[in-house]
This record gives C-alpha cells, sequence and structure tokens, in this order.
C-alpha cells in the first residue's frame, strides 16, 4: 500500500474503534494489529491514544 493508503487505512480503523468505550478491547485490537504489521498496530494506538502492550 501506498502511504497515502496506510494513512486513510488507519484513519478508518481509528474512527471506527473510537466510540469504544473500553481501553481493554481497543488494546487487544491493536495487539492483533500489530502481529500483522507493527508499524499498523503502532499507529492505531497512538492515534487513540494508547500505547503499545509490551511483551509482543
Amino acid at each position: 500500500m501506498s502511504e497515502e493508503e496506510r494513512t486513510r487505512l488507519v484513519q478508518n480503523i481509528v474512527g471506527a474503534m473510537t466510540p469504544v468505550e473500553s481501553n481493554d478491547i481497543k488494546l487487544r485490537q491493536i495487539v492483533h494489529f500489530y502481529k500483522a504489521d507493527p508499524e499498523l498496530g503502532q499507529r492505531v494506538a497512538s492515534s487513540l491514544g494508547l500505547s503499545v502492550p509490551g511483551g509482543l
């Protein structure tokens, strides 16, 4: 994907996850994104104001 496409992907994911009230749920999903692509997981986490859980 181009950088523009990756940015749109992160924005779409963050938009879908923002209404979720539980940070635990958000963090579980971030772990899945991080395992698929560490940069994607990091960008989603940062955009949500969270950190990628340690020990991955």
